[in-house]
């Protein structure tokens, strides 16, 4: 062959191999985006695994193991994932998986004042569980709360943050496991059985006038946490409406909880750490005379281990 012939025959080559080259790159770039968009529609990652979203309506899935208690009496996670919510009225909403009984939150901040609201929905528009926090300093009085669903329903959690834009919150909740939630479940039962301090809270004759029973218990200096259980299962098994407040000497508030739900079969079982000297914990009854019964019972707790042993003692009493 000539010269001029071999030349043409090898372009012809590097053209075909140039051409197939383009093609498969091409084919390469649509697999990726058809890829992309296919993951763009598939299921969304959830709290308590390692890709939490940022929107609204995430399903919520059983917590990894690493982030299960430790501790001879363990109520809380040791490791619980948190996830920040600007202030200013922000929403952030959770679906539990069917089946679920019980869920675990955490609210905290960096130190600023700590204002959310945690909301249960069964439908639209009823609310079975309020517990609205408003606190001073949400580094040192951070709120964790174990709640219970009612059975066979489909219930939705809603976190809501009541503070200014310049106020986020920490959020952190977990879903235990069957196995988990009976261990939950007893801790709290036998918790309300054994505390150091259990009385009975009486409605009154004017709620919004505030003179419900009034409750007060005083905690020991070397008591960093308390949990505490208010429960109706005695004492007529309604609902409760409450608030807690948490005092630091004779009449200053750092914390106040709003607390409204079905108090026989939704009790609540939180832990507000108390760090130092010369706390009082405060529960107002906010009820009436005839069905604002319920039972409040309240037990010192290490935030590393569980249950600790120094006792509470009653402090004023006022009806």
């Amino acid at each position: 062959l000539s010269p001029m012939v071999v030349h043409c025959f090898i372009g012809r080559r590097s053209a075909s191999s140039s051409g197939k080259q383009k093609m498969m790159i091409g084919k390469s770039i649509l697999a990726l985006g058809l890829l992309g968009a296919a993951a763009a529609f598939g299921p969304i990652g959830s709290v308590g695994s390692s890709k939490s979203p940022s929107g609204l309506g995430s399903e919520v899935s059983t917590p990894d193991e690493p982030q299960e208690p430790a501790g001879p009496e363990p109520l809380f996670p040791l490791v619980m994932p948190m996830e920040t919510l600007q202030g200013g009225k922000t929403v952030r909403t959770y679906k539990m998986p069917p089946g679920t009984l019980r869920a675990q939150y955490m609210l905290r901040t960096n130190g600023r004042p700590l204002k959310a609201k945690v909301e249960v929905f069964i439908g639209p528009a009823r609310t079975t569980h309020t517990c609205n926090v408003d606190s001073m300093n949400g580094k040192e009085s951070p709120v964790r709360g174990t709640i219970q669903f009612k059975k066979d329903v489909d219930p939705m959690l809603r976190i809501t943050t009541t503070g200014p834009s310049t106020f986020p919150v920490e959020v952190g909740l977990t879903v235990p496991s069957p196995v988990r939630s009976e261990e939950l479940a007893a801790i709290t039962t036998e918790t309300f059985d054994t505390a150091p301090v259990k009385m009975l809270s009486q409605g009154g004759t004017a709620p919004n006038d505030n003179v419900g029973a009034v409750r007060s218990f005083e905690v020991p200096p070397d008591v960093d946490a308390i949990q505490l259980v208010t429960w109706s299962r005695d004492v007529g098994k309604k609902s409760l409406k409450a608030r807690i407040e948490v005092l630091k000497g004779p009449n200053s508030q750092r914390q106040t909880i709003y607390l409204q739900c079905g108090g026989s079969t939704q009790p609540w079982h939180g832990v507000i750490e108390t760090p130092g000297a010369g706390w009082i914990i405060r529960v107002r009854n906010l009820k009436y005379i005839e069905d604002g019964h319920f039972e409040i019972a309240m037990a010192p707790y290490d935030l590393s281990k569980g249950a600790s042993t120094p006792q509470l003692a009653p402090a004023t009493q006022m009806w």
